[in-house]
């Protein structure tokens, strides 16, 4: 299962409609858009104040940061 926080790129892996935003795409979209297909994989959609990679790759506020660090239950370390 892959969780991802686009829903237009969940829509896409489903039903693939392309547009003029979507001519870059290349054969990685197929070869996800046929794991699909056959059931081999499920896209699922999460919301971007769930995404856990966040806390590792985007800035964020201090509450979120706090939130997702939480949530994998990495403890902040006393200053020295």
């Amino acid at each position: 299962m892959i969780w991802y926080e686009n829903l237009g790129a969940t829509y896409l892996s489903v039903k693939p409609i392309f547009h003029a935003r979507t001519k870059h795409i290349e054969v990685d979209y197929h070869f996800i858009c046929d794991r699909v297909a056959t059931k081999a994989i499920q896209i699922r959609f999460i919301s971007s104040k769930d995404q856990l990679a966040d806390v590792l790759t985007k800035p964020l506020s201090a509450s979120s940061f706090t939130s997702l660090r939480f949530k994998l239950r990495v403890e902040s370390s006393p200053l020295v």
